[in-house]
Order: C-alpha cells, then structure tokens, then sequence
C-alpha cells in the first residue's frame, strides 16, 4: 500500500474513533453555530476524498451527486446542515465505500497526472487530520467525553523563564512537501531583538489575572476586546467551572477534571490572550517571533528539535505539558499578527484554504495542542482564527522588546481581596 494511502487510512482511523460511539441525535447536534455537527465532518473528509482521488485524478462520476450541496463547505450552508444530514450509519457507509473505491482505483488505474509528486494524498491525510482536531472540539463543545481509557496523564511541568533571541536575519516559512499553501514561499525576514517566555502561560497564572480582576478591568482590554467580554459576560476560560466548594473544574474529553495550576491555559480567544498579555507586563509575539524562537539557526523542521516525539500531543486526552525543554508548548498560541499571504504567495490546488480568510479579521495561533495530530505541529504550520473563538485548545506565550527595562520577569499580579475565586 503506498505511503500517501497508509497516511490516509490513519487519518481515518481518528475520524471513526470519534464518532464510534454517537447516537444519530449526538451526530447532528449542533453545539456551537460555528461549529458543524459531529456526522457532517465525517461526511466531509470523505466527500473531499471522493472529489480529489476519484473525480479528479481519475475523472469518475459522483458516487452519490446530491451529496455534493451537502458536503462541499462552499456550498452547504453551515445553519442547514444538521437538518439535512443523513443517519450516521449511512455516512459511515458512505466513507467505506469511497475508501473502498479509492483503493480499488489506486490497484488498477495506477497514478494520474494529478497523483505523481503524492500532493493529493498529502493533502487528504492532512485535511482530514485537521477535521479530526475540529471533531474532538465539537465533542467538548457537545459535552460528550471520549469513552476511554486513556493514557496516564503526564503530569512534569515547564520550567518558567525567557529566551533571548538576538536580532538578525532567517527564512520564515517552508517549501515543505507537507506544507500549505500559505507557508510558502520561504522568504528572509529580519527581527529587532526580543525575548521570548520559555513556555506558556500556565492555569495558575490565569487564576492569579482573574483573581486580580482581570475580566472586570477595563484598562487591560482593547475597544473590541471590551466589548466582546462584556458582550458574552466571560470571567473564565471556556470549560471552566467553580464548585460549592470554591474549586476550579474544566471539562476535558476525559470529562470534569480539576484544573491542573501547571499546565497551559487553553480555551482562551485572542481578546483574552491580548488583555492577559497587558496584564503581565508583556505583549504577545508576532509570529515571526515564535517561528523564529521555536525553530532556532539553523532552522528545526519541528519546535524543540521534535515534538511529535516530546509533545503529548494526538488526541491522547491527557491535557498534560511536554518534557521539560529549551521552547515549551502543548496549546495552539496565539499570536499578535494578523493572517495575510507571504510575499510572493500562489494559491495552492485546493484554492479554498487559504484565501479566502485573507481578511484582516483572523489571528494566526502557531504550534499545536493536545489535540492536534503531532504531524502538524511543524515550525512553520499556520492556525488561524477569528479573535473571538475560544473553542480551540488555544492559549498565549508572552514577548518582550530586548530593550525594555524589564528584567524579564512577570509583573507580580495584584492581591485580590476576595478569598473565593471569581
């Protein structure tokens, strides 16, 4: 079986997982209105295969055509698609026959011009990983834990502290045959010099800003930020809950677990992340910075020299920080820049994915999460989002000019008065 086709089986293998044990009710359900029912994703990747391998490398007709105005993500529309979504059974019957198709296709027809340099199954394996991540979100959303068991969580925590990261020049972005569109080309750019915290912000942290009165501080949020926290009355991360007894809980894919003080904030939006960031004395990073700071000289393919292997990352739903290490992360981090092409950028063969949210509204984050598929997690990988989505496993990690007075330590947040957490 060739690489590209393994890869794809594994991707699917995670998409099944997540819908293994779902009600036709639960497939359907709508948990966020940004969000797509849990059955609709697994509709999709499978659509997207059935475009890309069978209708245009090897020019087959639909296998089911009314499936194109439900499962095309241009032309369904998101408010109608858990109203129109077959039973569960049938999309999953729907996805073993395209992969059945595909497969059969692949032994007999032999490659097409679209499938020599392997593009077609890079991107499939790559989108539908994605999907994946976007399905387990949806579950947390859904408040439907995985049925387990699950890993041990890891429980060694980062060691805190600043890098350094002298001015001068490096090649941002990567011609990386895994790579998108939107990473290319590689081009120099030159940085000012700046610091860079070791590891992200962590749950004990946040509890101290929100201790402090961070969400009812006016002076710590932008116009908009301000508007979006009194506009959704926020005073925590998202899944976050305070017991009778004071206790801070979040609901995790294992369900309600306590909030761990050492590990990363997640579920926080770009506001949040921003205002934060104020409150510590410090700014977020462009991402020019983080890829410069997590891919080092000369450049790493992967932070820290390689996550996939150090990072609890792939759904394994411990939530948990890597081993200790020079740059630390275990949640999307959301950086200070704005999601706009790279000079000299081309859109790739699926048009569609990066394009159009060359908006000026969308935050880049970089990284990876507990959630994401540990391939992804590349130094030069782009994430991007709306600045008011607090769904994804997103925290910050903060930035400093070289030149501030600073030391470099976090400003020691205020006492809050009150002994109960807000």
């Amino acid at each position: 079986m060739p690489g590209g086709v393994m890869a794809m089986q594994d991707a699917r293998a995670l998409s099944l997982r997540l819908v293994e044990d779902l009600t036709d009710e639960q497939a359907r359900r709508v948990a966020d209105p940004a969000f797509s029912p849990l059955g609709w994703h697994l509709g999709h990747v499978a659509w997207q295969e059935e475009r890309w391998l069978q209708r245009e490398a090897w020019g087959r007709a639909p296998l089911v055509p009314e499936y194109d105005d439900l499962f095309d993500s241009f032309r369904s529309p998101k408010a109608t698609r858990s109203a129109r979504l077959p039973p569960l059974d049938a999309i999953r019957a729907y996805a073993a026959r395209v992969r059945v198709t595909s497969l059969e296709l692949a032994e007999r027809e032999g490659p097409s011009p679209l499938l020599r340099d392997g593009w077609v199954f890079r991107f499939l394996a790559n989108h539908e990983r994605q999907h994946a991540e976007t399905m387990a979100l949806v579950r947390l959303l859904a408040r439907l834990p995985l049925p387990g068991p699950f890993e041990a969580p890891r429980t060694a925590a980062c060691s805190p502290g600043w890098i350094e990261v002298p001015a001068g020049e490096f090649v941002m972005g990567a011609d990386d045959p895994e790579g998108w569109d939107n990473e290319r080309p590689a081009h120099p750019r030159a940085l000012p010099a700046f610091r860079i915290a070791r590891r992200p912000v962590t749950n004990a942290e946040w509890l101290a800003f929100m201790e402090a009165g961070g969400y009812r501080r006016r002076s710590l949020w932008s116009e908009a930020g301000w508007a979006f926290v009194q506009r959704e009355e926020l005073s925590a991360p998202l899944h976050w809950e305070q017991g009778s007894d004071g206790a801070w809980m979040r609901f995790s894919l294992r369900g309600l677990v306590p909030v761990e003080p050492d590990h990363p904030v997640a579920h926080v939006s770009w506001y949040e992340a921003e205002a934060f960031a104020r409150f510590a004395g410090a700014r977020l990073p462009s991402e020019a910075e983080w890829e410069r700071a997590a891919g080092g000289v000369p450049k790493r393919r992967w932070p820290c020299g390689g996550w996939p292997e150090r990072a609890n990352l792939g759904l394994r739903c411990g939530d948990t920080t890597p081993a200790d290490g020079a740059f630390e992360g275990n949640v999307w981090e959301w950086t200070s820049s704005a999601f706009a092409p790279y000079p000299g950028f081309r859109p790739g063969p699926y048009r569609g994915y990066s394009a159009p949210w060359f908006d000026g509204r969308h935050r880049v984050l970089r990284g990876g999460s507990h959630l994401t598929h540990p391939l992804m997690a590349r130094t030069a990988f782009r994430n991007w989002l709306e600045p008011t989505i607090r769904a994804y496993p997103a925290g910050l990690r903060l930035a400093r000019d070289l030149s501030s007075t600073n030391t470099g330590r976090r400003n020691p947040p205020p006492r809050s008065r009150s002994t109960r957490r807000q």
